[in-house]
């Protein structure tokens, strides 16, 4: 840990000799800043982009085949190229980090999902549709893990409150599904054609990033892990001094520490380095984890919870506005109750147990909707509340948040990174083969989806790891040395 000293002028001031002297000042030290609150919120507004652009391509799709004059089917897989652009991104995103530092990457992934988005409202072609959905989605993939590690940062790891700051992006994410509905709502009343509401939602969701990236420019700094990386101490000394009140004596000692990237000889040998450790007995319980349960939880909520318009138009007669207003009604009532509920319960339960509730209680909804069929309209939207509840209180967010508070700074993006992409399959299988599960079998196909809640339950019961409290941190200086040698 880093040495508190006293200085000659009576001055107290931290000694930092290495990188992990650093690692240990932001987890001993909470930021004393009165907007550290909403720098962690605009650090996660690439999450309400993500959620802005699932909302909208689920809403999209059949439009999108109309306008294109392509099956809903290949509709649904130009959309799943989206999700193909954020496995991509997570892949890359810790060697973006590596490269250009957290500000730049931000500041990147924000600025290719702009350019998608104002091309999009133009746009006549499906192949270049494709090609943009993929552009957008790598920026949104590099943005993901950046969000939750310089969250996890801002809150230190040691923190109990660290996996509730972290699974905020859960609360985001409901919050956005909240306002899409009622932006596509209102935009329709204002006599938007409904053909056209997909297109006009983007160009909106264009003006906010630009508002992101300008306050993400502004006001989110430097990571002061990075910089103590890559030996920029003038700028570390000010972040540490401006974000936590703290003054450090940068000693000749960490002059000579060598930097992670300069250390090793290719950045290719860099990237499998890092995805090996994820594999290694150490942290292959940890991976399989977070993964198992983000894949999961994707897959159930892009089946049930992204298709949600298409449940309740059914039940309401076709009423697109009512459908646009009772689904933004059950996001914020169910979705985003669970989802604030959910970050306040993590430090009394964990994320492994958390996880187990909401999963069952997932499977149980599956169950009762599959078993109630279209005999009660009243029952059937009762338990699609309770399992939108059950998902965000439970498992929703936290195989992200396992991922963030289960490795150390050196590997944090990758790991987040590599769930991120893995839990993008289960975007993937939600967006086109649960419509193809349901026209197939009707409501039958409830029963074969509560395997999916069924398997991430079991899943937890069997691998016991619990990331609230370790202190993952402490490894990093271990998991350095290896990816050097």
């Amino acid at each position: 840990m880093a040495d508190f000293k006293q200085s000659d002028e009576s001055k107290s001031f931290f000694n930092v000799n290495s990188t992990q002297d650093v690692i240990d000042i932001i987890n001993e030290h909470a930021p004393n800043n009165k907007r550290h609150f909403f720098i962690f919120f605009l650090a996660l507004s690439g999450v309400f982009l993500d959620a802005y652009q699932v909302v909208i391509m689920a809403f999209a799709n059949k439009y999108i085949a109309e306008e294109f004059t392509v099956s809903p089917t290949f509709s649904a897989t130009v959309n799943s190229v989206f999700f193909i652009g954020l496995m991509i991104g997570g892949l890359v995103a810790q060697s973006t980090v590596d490269k250009i530092g957290q500000k730049r990457a931000f500041l990147l992934s924000v600025g290719l999902w702009i350019i998608g988005a104002l091309i999009l409202p133009v746009v006549t072609n499906i192949w270049v549709l494709l090609f943009v959905f993929l552009m957008m989605g790598i920026g949104l993939g590099i943005d993901f893990p950046l969000s939750t590690s310089a969250v996890a940062e801002l809150a230190g790891t040691k923190s109990k409150k660290s996996g509730g700051s972290v699974n905020l992006w859960q609360v985001v994410w409901f919050l956005t599904t909240t306002f899409v509905y009622l932006v596509l709502f209102i935009l329709f009343k204002f006599g938007i054609s409904e053909i056209k509401l997909w297109r006009v939602a983007f160009f909106i969701g264009a003006i906010f990033a630009i508002s992101i990236i300008i306050l993400r420019y502004r006001l989110i700094g430097e990571s002061a892990i990075w910089l103590a990386r890559v030996k920029r101490t003038t700028e570390l000394y000010q972040v540490i001094k401006k974000r936590y009140q703290i003054e450090i004596n940068i000693t000749s000692e960490f002059a000579t520490i060598a930097n992670l990237n300069n250390d090793l000889k290719q950045e290719k040998i860099s990237k499998l380095a890092q995805y090996k450790i994820l594999f290694s007995k150490k942290y292959l319980k940890r991976t399989i984890l977070s993964c198992v349960i983000a894949t999961m939880q994707s897959w159930q909520y892009n089946a049930v919870g992204a298709y949600l318009p298409v449940i309740l138009i059914s039940m309401l007669a076709g009423d697109l506005s009512a459908t646009l207003l009772g689904t933004a009604s059950v996001n914020m009532l169910a979705g985003l109750t669970g989802a604030i509920i959910g970050s306040l319960l993590i430090a009394h339960l964990g994320t492994r147990r958390q996880s187990m509730l909401g999963f069952i209680f997932v499977m149980f909804s599956l169950l009762a909707l599959g078993f109630i069929g279209q005999s009660s309209t009243f029952l059937t939207l009762l338990f699609l509340m309770t399992l939108i509840f059950s998902h965000a209180a439970g498992p929703a967010g936290l195989g992200i948040t396992i991922a963030t508070l289960s490795y150390p700074p050196s590997i944090r993006a990758a790991g987040v990174g590599f769930t991120n992409a893995v839990l993008r399959m289960g975007g993937i299988a939600g967006v086109i083969f649960w419509p193809l599960i349901w026209y197939k079998f009707g409501i039958t196909a409830f029963y074969l989806l509560a395997i999916v809640p069924l398997i991430g339950f079991c899943t937890c019961y069997l691998i016991k790891w619990e990331p609230l409290n370790n202190p993952v941190d402490k490894e990093d200086e271990e998991v350095i040395a290896r990816l050097k040698s």
